[in-house]
């Protein structure tokens, strides 16, 4: 047996903090013992005397292997497992329009909406893959703009047809939406249940006076107090959906009095279907020391009942879901693209196209950049943080000596000795 390559064993307050990057396993132990067996593993020969209940656990969850496990190969066969799952992601943007204009937001807010013939495209589109391509589960993600702009005149229809296609070949569906939660209205409610959304990926921008000086609608005196009304009347009134509350924090608004902001309109019952997730605003420079304060944020949003994320990595060995088979965007004029976060929405030219048996031409110069993988350069096949990063976007790929970590506050080490202290409570 040997030590696996992507150990990180942690010393802090007097506790060892045991986290292994290729199976996301973890533990910890008095600093004493964990320095005792990091000793042991340090020599192939030593491993042998390591109690064999101790033993036995180290090698489950993958702190140890055996001597010709070869882990390059097993990350690079999860690599291609994941990017070939005929689980299908389909994110479909309704308008690039939006009713707020957020100062960060990369994206351009063109007055637009998806056609007849475009949806009619789309669904065609959603057929293929069911009855051809054989699929074995389809998520079709709304996005924009903000799609529930638009939720009677294109979500509904198009979500309509693709249950029925579903139900008819025992494809598991589901569907979710990134909004900026203004329009969840209490009255759409019932239609939101009916479609079958399953979650909401919302931002509010810190908190109440920061949020509303980003995010506002004409006659609307809070945009900050609606969209928090609207979440809570969303999760009292259904069983299925849940929320992913990101935060996008500045210097300027990174404090702690969000939290009873948001605790005076979340009633304790809700709390626990809804996911916090901090997110730098990409304009804000990097800082590492940032990180404590993040921490002690996640630790008040526990305290009042809501899940947080605390370690932000890459668990399906795939960098980005642009890179998997199964997935694309198709953009409101029936354009097919892969990323939503970059010019693909705007360029004028046509990247893939719906043809009229619902399978897509591509052109190739194109969808190869998706194709490449990432990490398989020698900065990247030499860290040990490969199995929770796999590289960056492909289509940085040209950067060769990029890490995303470089670009994020998160300091790896606090995060998981602040992950693994949350899971061992």
């Amino acid at each position: 047996m040997k030590a696996s390559n992507y150990n990180y064993i942690i010393y802090q307050n007097n506790q060892s903090y045991w986290y292994n990057g290729l199976e996301h396993t973890y533990f910890k132990l008095p600093k004493d013992l964990g320095l005792k067996i990091e000793r042991l593993l340090t020599d192939k020969e030593r491993i042998e005397f390591i109690p064999k209940v101790l033993k036995d656990k180290l090698s489950a969850s993958g702190f140890i292997v055996p001597d010709n496990t070869d882990e390059l190969s097993i990350i690079r066969k999860r690599y291609c497992d994941s990017v070939n799952k005929k689980n299908y992601l389909l994110i479909i943007l309704p308008t690039l329009d939006c009713n707020f204009k957020c100062w960060y937001c990369i994206q351009n807010h063109i007055p637009s909406r998806m056609s007849k013939s475009t949806m009619e495209n789309v669904m065609t589109h959603i057929k293929y893959m069911i009855d051809v391509q054989n699929i074995e589960s389809l998520q079709i993600e709304w996005f924009g703009g903000e799609p529930l702009m638009y939720l009677k005149q294109i979500i509904k229809p198009i979500c309509e047809f693709a249950q029925k296609e579903c139900e008819k070949k025992g494809v598991k569906y589901s569907t979710t939406a990134t909004s900026n939660g203004y329009f969840i209205f209490p009255k759409n409610i019932p239609l939101i249940q009916k479609l079958g959304m399953t979650r909401f990926h919302i931002t509010l921008d810190g908190p109440k006076q920061n949020h509303d000086k980003v995010e506002y609608q004409k006659g609307c005196d809070s945009a900050f107090d609606h969209v928090l009304n609207n979440i809570n009347q969303l999760l009292s009134n259904t069983k299925a959906v849940n929320i992913l509350l990101r935060i996008n924090y500045t210097d300027e608004n990174l404090n702690y009095e969000i939290v009873d902001q948001i605790n005076h309109h979340i009633t304790m019952a809700n709390r626990g279907r809804i996911t916090i997730t901090p997110k730098k605003v990409w304009q804000e420079k990097v800082r590492k020391d940032r990180y404590k304060d993040i921490g002690e944020l996640l630790n008040l949003f526990e305290q009042s009942g809501y899940n947080t994320i605390r370690l932000d990595v890459i668990t399906n060995f795939v960098p980005c879901y642009a890179s998997r088979k199964y997935y694309n965007a198709i953009n409101f004029n029936g354009d097919v693209i892969k990323c939503t976060a970059c010019n693909d929405l705007y360029e004028n030219k046509t990247h893939g196209i719906i043809q009229n048996d619902g399978s897509i031409s591509w052109n190739m110069d194109f969808i190869r950049k998706y194709e490449v993988k990432s990490f398989e350069n020698k900065r990247c096949l030499q860290c040990k943080q490969l199995p929770i990063c796999m590289g960056v976007c492909p289509r940085d790929n040209e950067y060769v000596n990029a890490c995303k970590f470089d670009g994020m506050d998160i300091n790896l080490e606090d995060s998981m000795v602040n992950y693994i202290d949350s899971m061992c409570k």
